[in-house]
């Protein structure tokens, strides 16, 4: 199929097309060299693709060829005038530029300023052309025009700076220093002096002179700095013990939010990696990660200055909402109660509750400059709010607009916001009613602008603000489309119906189009082109996919919704079926446990598993049925889904892998007594839990870079679910594997990769020697001494898939041992 037919067929044409092509004559069967090959003979697909900043094409990044190839990237374009001319790789011969398309647009939509290379231009929409502003070997970033239409600010070198329109003067917009105050002058006091410095004094006057002159001369330089007219606004002295966390210029040129923290003091005991092989041949070690509950936590504090009038607030989060709350304080009441008892009861009284130690998720200041909303989150990820600022105010606080609670915690993909184009409405996103949806805020007053058993994310509003688009799954759980959200309609629209996933858009610069990344169960990610002003189908505008991958007979696994015995919701899952006119009898299955816990993986989508997809299409071509259900804790259904292993991980996953299996066995024909399972990451830990706590359902497993002990992860993820060892040690007791393996009785793979610095091989070498101990039979473990947490060497993957298949074949295929 040639690359410019295909540019002429629409998704659906294009999609029957491969189907009947490959149909057409003996589609090959796949083999485990080829599906743990490099990854080139499936696709080079499109990445990263935007709009140039003139809109007349798309540029997007491929992975360059081969081996050695593969860390590094091509850039290409694509021309709106010849779209059947297909991509043009950018060269060195041809360099551009090709600026893409970010930035600020001035509020009547004629002017962008934007960055390339480091650099300012300012592109003209009238003459679609782009002047360069700077050339300087320090990077300006994060450019915006100003509200008052003056001028412009950028940051460079971490200071921002602001530069006159018609003056073309550049200033820096504060001096702020991470110093104490100097403080006023005053006379020494005597009683501090030690001997020898009150016998200096008395001895010498010249002391006491240089002491005045050097007074003098600060009072001096102070008093002529406040009038000077044209100095730096400043100095605003943020003190010596405190270091930035970031700066936020308003697009009034007038106030300035800056975030600080405590200067760094990292003193975590972290694990030490050895790297075995080397050129130099020596063994190397590096550190890596700390284990939870040993990771510091930077606790952020807000400073707003005001820059006419070189003014500072510190803004106080006392009165967030539940903020001087302890949400375990019921874990720890016991210990509590008895450090009270012993106080004196009459202190323990007069003492306030000190506020819990937030991180900074975000800022935004509003269009005109003047207010600013800042997202806050408390470090045990239970609370979250979004207060806003009026910097005009005389005394200038931060008021809370919203406040979302979680006892068990925060989800980390739904934390976005900011206020709508040419309006007063901050918008955001909150899980409050178990579904993700966008709310607006106005008045103090919020209202919910979606409203289903659904999520909605990746929210881009129209430069009037009358448009909000977004990604939602109105549709179905395992589908996203993109949808748009009139303002003055209750409900979105859709804009694709594909049907399978809308990963990633771009608004085009004149609003007209859209380019999506699109993929599906089969298909791998590709780039097309939606137009917004008209209904009709996207059009492809890439083909990546190789004719080698097309030519072989990959399975689409069905996507399942098997009801569950533990709650309302069904549990979807992945179904590859062995084809019934070659097998005789109940089938084996083979379980696969998708990692990181809240990922998604029963979708519509070209999954990020594409070596264990392929794989199933091999165990369903030797009579496996394999099943990959979206256990709780999976990520696409709701709140209440993800949550429910908060404090008990492995146990409610469990459950929906049993209802999985036993509607595997009702409805096709599942052996009940051959079943195997595997998984990585957090598939490993839950192959490890199925093994350990149900033996009498799993007959063998195998278990990737598996977390064997959850006290030994980091703490970012731990943490927010089983709270930290000290607080919580049952949550830990209970959801580690190596504190159930007494109950192998099946046979167990286990492989981890040496390099590994996200679950560091410690965790797997400290369950085999618990093995070890226990006198436990028919386990075995294989590391691969040069693979990092996701393996990348094709060798390695083809080793463990070898492993993996040997597993299943002899455990639990036609004609295998039997107990």
């Amino acid at each position: 199929m040639g690359y410019s037919l295909c540019m002429t067929l629409s998704i659906r044409s294009c999609v029957l097309l491969s189907v009947l092509l490959c149909s057409a004559v003996l589609a090959a069967e796949p083999t485990l060299k080829q599906i743990t090959a490099e990854p080139d003979w499936i696709a080079r697909s499109p990445e990263r693709a935007h709009w140039l900043i003139d809109g007349s094409g798309i540029r997007f990044s491929r992975r360059r060829e081969g081996l050695v190839g593969r860390d590094f990237s091509d850039d290409y374009v694509l021309f709106m005038n010849d779209l059947n001319g297909g991509p043009r790789m950018i060269t060195p011969d041809g360099p551009g530029p090709f600026m893409i398309q970010g930035g600020d647009w001035h509020r009547l939509g004629r002017l962008r300023l934007f960055t390339y290379s480091g650099d300012l231009f300012l592109f003209n929409n009238t003459d679609r052309t782009s002047k360069q502003l700077t050339k300087t070997v320090g990077r300006e970033s994060r450019p915006m025009f100003l509200s008052d239409d003056s001028g412009y600010g950028y940051q460079r070198g971490g200071e921002w700076m602001i530069r006159s329109m018609q003056a073309g003067l550049e200033y820096q917009a504060a001096d702020v220093r991470f110093d104490d105050k100097p403080e006023d002058p005053k006379e020494d006091d005597e009683e501090k002096l030690d001997y020898l410095q009150k016998e200096q004094h008395r001895l010498f006057r010249i002391i006491e002179l240089e002491k005045e002159r050097g007074e003098m001369r600060e009072e001096d330089e102070a008093r002529w700095r406040d009038i000077d007219p044209t100095g730096v606004a400043g100095p605003f002295y943020l003190g010596k013990d405190n270091r930035s966390m970031g700066s936020w210029l308003s697009p009034s040129g007038k106030y300035m939010l800056v975030a600080t923290a405590k200067k760094k003091q990292d003193n975590a005991k972290r694990d030490t990696m050895p790297d075995f092989i080397n050129a130099d041949g020596y063994v190397s070690t590096r550190s890596v990660r700390a284990k939870v509950g040993n990771e510091p936590e930077t606790a952020v504090s807000l400073v707003l200055l005001d820059l006419a009038h070189e003014t500072q607030t510190e803004l106080s989060f006392d009165h967030l909402s539940t903020i001087t709350e302890n949400p375990l304080a019921w874990l720890t009441e016991p210990e509590e109660k008895h450090a009270n008892d012993a106080e004196d009861s009459e202190q323990a009284e007069k003492k306030d509750p000190e506020p819990r130690p937030v991180s900074l998720m975000g800022v935004r200041w509003d269009p005109g400059g003047y207010r600013v909303a800042v997202m806050l989150n408390s470090h045990d990820n239970k609370d979250r709010w979004i207060g806003v600022v009026d910097a005009r105010a005389d005394e200038p606080k931060l008021a809370e607009a919203h406040h979302l609670h979680d006892d068990a915690w925060i989800g980390w993909d739904f934390n976005e916001f900011g206020w709508v184009p040419q309006s007063e409405i901050l918008w955001y996103l909150s899980e409050e009613t178990g579904y993700a949806h966008l709310y607006f805020y106005q008045h103090g007053q919020s209202l919910q602008r979606t409203i289903g058993e659904f999520e909605v994310r990746d929210i881009h509003f129209s430069n009037t603000g009358a448009r909000a688009y977004m990604r939602t799954s109105r549709s179905h759980p395992g589908i996203e489309e993109l949808e748009v959200l009139m303002h003055d309609e209750a409900e979105p629209r859709a804009v694709t119906t594909m049907g399978g996933t809308v990963e990633s858009y771009e608004l085009s610069p004149d609003e007209r189009y859209a380019v999506i990344t699109w993929s599906n169960l089969n298909n791998p990610p590709e780039l097309y082109l939606v137009d917004l002003t008209r209904q009709q189908e996207p059009r492809r505008l890439t083909h990546t996919v190789t004719r080698e991958f097309e030519a072989v007979g990959f399975q689409t696994p069905e996507i399942v919704a098997v009801p569950s015995t533990h709650t309302e919701q069904p549990i979807y899952m992945r179904l590859y079926r062995p084809d019934p006119g070659r097998f005789d009898g109940p089938r084996p299955i083979v379980v696969f446990s998708h990692g990181a816990g809240y990922l998604q993986h029963a979708n519509y989508e070209w999954s990020y598993y594409k070596r264990e997809h392929m794989f199933h299409t091999i165990l369903a071509n030797e009579g496996f049925i394999v099943i990959a259900p979206d256990f709780r804790a999976s990520a696409g259904y709701g709140r209440d889904w993800r949550t429910a292993i908060y404090r008990q991980m492995g146990y409610k996953e469990l459950e929906d892998f049993k209802d999985c299996i036993d509607w595997t066995v009702a409805n096709e024909n599942g052996d009940p007594d051959r079943v195997g399972i595997y998984g990585g990451s957090y598939g490993g830990f839950m192959t490890l839990m199925a093994m350990f706590l149900e033996p009498e359902t799993y007959k063998c497993g195998a278990a990737l870079r598996s977390v064997t002990d959850w006290a030994h992860y980091n703490h970012g993820y731990t943490s927010n679910i089983l709270n930290t060892p000290d607080i919580d040690p049952e949550a830990y007791r209970v959801s580690s594997p190596i504190e159930h393996a007494e109950g192998l009785q099946g046979r167990l793979l286990m492989l981890h990769g040496m390099l590994d610095d996200n679950v560091v091989a410690q965790d797997i070498i400290r369950l085999s020697q618990r093995l070890i101990e226990l006198e436990k039979e028919n386990w075995e473990l294989a590391l691969h001494p040069i693979e990092p947490h996701g393996y990348h060497e094709p060798s390695s993957w083809l080793d463990q898939m070898r492993r993996i298949h040997k597993l299943f074949t002899e455990e639990l295929a036609d004609g295998a041992h039997k107990d």
